[in-house]
């Protein structure tokens, strides 16, 4: 799960925990209970149709009673009843539970004179007794209930019932009876609980929470992104890249340390490439007048003298390959900041690589198309190109054809010099482009280079605006892959 998505998720979960102790701090703080919730909304409506219903009802004839509260019944999509505490009225006779029977004894109480009559009072005081006594005051009534919402269970229904004043030639004018409405679940109704309303109200606190929190997720997420992205790049050697954030936080402090991290970075190697091209250079004027003092001393030495200068002369030669390198990469890595590029066929840079590096040497096959051209500096893309094929030729050219191949995925251009070799230990796939860095620990003539040509490679690459990697192939070889952007 991405940042964005934990941070969305711990929002709902807030919102959640917040509702839940709203609800219980309602239920035992407020006593808001379940009939306060469904029958609030609903309370007006149903005040309305008791009123309507008792209008109706005095202008049907007794014998149509049954059909009216069929009628309302379909009209409202649920069942009907009209009762009193003593029995029914109209409607459906069914067996009411006990905690219905109570509340419609409440809602609509038995006519006066047909109450049992008050407890007498207490009589007055005897002479001589305490005349502070006094009688007390009536027992105490509840007001009947005008509307009421009771849940019966096994199997659950959901009751409404309307205190509503009926008359009609078989019943006293004004009498009071009880409307009762039923219904079997809330979820296939909207009698009671209006799903609507409260649906409305959940979208709209999440609207209210989108709008509140999705603006700092994106704004958070992408800032995050964008120094994940510009880290990734000094990684790879990129010290240039920057974090373009304009924040005042946290996180914004965090960008202005990753750019002054990546810019001294950058002069570190910088004035590391630059001290090695100095050293390199300085090196030049001695080996050259050693060369020079060996050519003419090779002239008179004769017999044994002269094997041991030849010999010398080998060692000399090889110095000055090293020197030549350690230019070649210092040169490479100072001017990756300002080199140009342009538009190069890849094509004819392969074939040039290949006929500067074969000699005869291998096999090598070049498949790129002839239309396929990258933004890079020629010089040092086939400096790159001759240097990996060159690797190639040392460790697999006896193995089978060494293939360089182009393929372009969108924008990038991937160029892939693959041989048949042994291949690397997975651990040293990384280390092979670090500078001086060799797989064999003996450094003999025999076994390799100075480690410097994967160095070198990279180097030039990255002066490209590109990238280089490697992977062994399977079942055996290894692969050379540079990325460079199309032109």
């Amino acid at each position: 799960m991405n940042l964005s998505r934990k941070i969305l998720f711990l929002a709902v979960l807030n919102l959640v925990l917040l509702a839940a102790l709203m609800v219980g701090f309602g239920f035992w703080q407020l006593r808001i209970g379940p009939e306060s919730l469904l029958l609030g909304p609903a309370r007006d409506r149903l005040l309305w149709i008791g009123n309507a219903f008792s209008v109706e009802f005095q202008a049907t004839p007794p014998g149509e009673r049954d059909n009216l509260l069929a009628a309302f019944g379909k009209r409202y999509g649920a069942e009907f009843f009209l009762v009193h505490p003593r029995g029914w009225i109209a409607g459906p006779e069914v067996e009411l539970p006990p905690e219905l029977r109570e509340r419609i004894r409440r809602a609509a109480p038995p006519p006066i004179e047909d109450r049992p009559p008050d407890p007498e009072p207490p009589p007055p005081p005897l002479d001589g007794e305490d005349g502070d006594r006094r009688p007390g005051p009536p027992p105490r009534r509840d007001p009947p209930e005008a509307i009421f919402l009771e849940i019966t269970h096994h199997p659950t229904q959901y009751w409404a019932g309307i205190r509503v004043a009926v008359s009609g030639p078989d019943i006293r004018q004004g009498a009071p009876a009880v409307l009762l409405i039923r219904v079997n679940s809330l979820f296939n109704s909207t009698f009671f609980f209006d799903w609507r309303l409260f649906g409305g109200i959940a979208l709209s606190v999440a609207a209210v929470t989108a709008l509140c929190w999705l603006p700092f997720i994106r704004t958070l997420t992408r800032s995050i992104k964008q120094m994940d992205q510009v880290t990734a790049q000094i990684a790879e050697g990129r010290f240039d890249a920057q974090v373009a954030i304009h924040r005042s936080d946290e996180l914004g402090h965090l960008g202005q340390a990753i750019n002054r991290l990546g810019a001294r970075l950058q002069g570190f190697v910088r004035n590391q490439k630059r001290f090695v091209g100095d050293i390199a250079h300085e090196l030049c004027a001695p080996i050259a007048r050693i060369q020079f003092a060996l050519g003419i001393l090779e002239q008179k030495a004769e017999g044994e003298v002269n094997t041991h200068v030849v010999v010398l002369h080998e060692e000399i030669q090889e110095m000055s390959a090293l020197v030549n390198e350690l230019l070649s990469f210092s040169k490479a890595g100072l001017d990756a900041g300002v080199t140009s590029l342009t538009s190069v066929s890849l094509a004819a840079v392969a074939q040039k690589a290949v006929a500067r590096e074969a000699s005869g040497k291998g096999s090598i096959e070049v498949a790129i198309a002839p239309d396929l051209f990258v933004m890079a500096n020629e010089a040092l893309l086939l400096r790159a190109l001759s240097n990996i094929v060159r690797n190639a030729i040392r460790y697999a050219g006896d193995r089978g054809p060494i293939v360089i191949s182009a393929q372009r995925p969108g924008s990038t251009v991937e160029i892939s010099v693959a041989d048949q070799g042994p291949g690397l230990p997975e651990a040293e796939l990384e280390e092979v482009f670090t500078p001086f860095y060799r797989l064999e620990p003996a450094r003999t003539r025999e076994t390799g280079g100075a480690g410097l040509g994967l160095a070198i490679v990279r180097t030039c690459v990255e002066a490209c605006r590109g990238t280089v990697s490697c992977r062994n192939r399977t079942p055996a070889g290894l692969e050379v892959t540079i990325r460079l952007s199309a032109a």
